[in-house]
This record gives structure tokens, sequence and C-alpha cells, in this order.
């Protein structure tokens, strides 16, 4: 059974991406294992302090190499990511040997993937995400990569509302990604 970490753009507890999240492990139900990554207390990325590595970078590229897959689900800011998930995405980059700049690292071959909640959907993080995981060397999962738009009715409640469509998308990426466990 594939091992899923999923990991929040947002530190937001209740955002839109955060009902994202649950909504596709809700989906997934018992087809996979399925974790999130506590990340809120990784420092920010500065070269002379990688090694030895902060405790809770450690932690975090740990979880990461312990899973299958790592399926961020990422707000859209300014049309980029936002700063602390890149700022995550920087350590998990990093080689893990302190004298191999280029070794491996935490994510390195891990297969990767990307869903937004956003007003459109997602459209311009999901491809500035996606390429910066394929640079950083995973192996992302573009096909059926789903966003989920927010109407402008959930701004005012808070809640983020899913069509059919929206349910069927997230189906067909769920499937997407398990078939590579099949």
């Amino acid at each position: 059974m594939a091992k899923i970490l999923m990991i929040n753009g947002s530190l937001n507890s209740n955002g839109f991406n955060q009902q994202l999240l649950n909504k596709i492990i809700e989906l997934i139900g018992g087809l996979a294992e399925v974790s999130v990554l506590d990340w809120k207390n990784v420092p920010f990325f500065v070269q002379t302090e990688e090694f030895p590595a902060p405790d809770a970078v450690a932690s975090v590229r740990q979880k990461v190499q312990d899973a299958d897959v790592i399926w961020f689900v990422t707000p859209e800011y300014n049309y980029q990511i936002p700063g602390g998930l890149k700022n995550l995405t920087d350590w998990l980059s990093r080689s893990l040997d302190a004298t191999n700049s280029r070794g491996e690292s935490a994510i390195h071959g891990k297969i990767t993937t990307v869903s937004s909640a956003s007003s459109d959907g997602g459209s311009h993080v999901r491809p500035v995400l996606e390429d910066l995981l394929s640079f950083i060397r995973t192996q992302v999962i573009k096909e059926n990569a789903t966003g989920v738009a927010i109407k402008p009715a959930n701004w005012a409640t808070g809640v983020l509302e899913f069509t059919d469509e929206d349910i069927y998308k997230l189906n067909q990426h769920i499937k997407t990604v398990l078939t590579k466990f099949a």
C-alpha cells in the first residue's frame, strides 16, 4: 500500500487548501496510507546552518524519506508558491551529504504531485511548483493534476464548495497517483 505524505502549502489550519487536503484524504479512503506533514517549526533556510540540520528539518526530511508520494496542496500567492512552502522545498532539496552538494536529498526521486484551491484553481501556481519539483529531481505527476476554484461566495463563508466535476477530477488525480503502485 502506498504511503502518501500530504503537504499543505499554507499553515492556515482551516483554510481553503486545508479543506481541499481533507477532501483528498477522504476520497483516498483506505486505498493508501496517508499522513500530513507538520512543518510549521521549520526555520528559514540558511546555508551555513545546514549541517547538522536543525531538529525540525531532520524530522520533516525523515517523514519525506519514509513516504512513497509527496502530495502538495497549495494556495497561490500572486501567481506564485507561498514563501514558507518555498523555504520548505529549499530544505528538502539540499544534499544530505555535507561533502557532496549535488548528492541525494530527502526528496530526491520521490513521486510528487500538486493540487491547489485558489481563485482560478491554481492554474499559475501548479506549473510553477511542478517545475520546481522537477528541478529538485522528483518524479512529478502532472497528468490529471487538479485545482479547485474558490467561488466568490466561498470567500464570504470560508467554506470551500466542491462541484461534482471537482470530485470527479480529484478522483481521477487519485487514480493516476495510485496507478504508480498497482
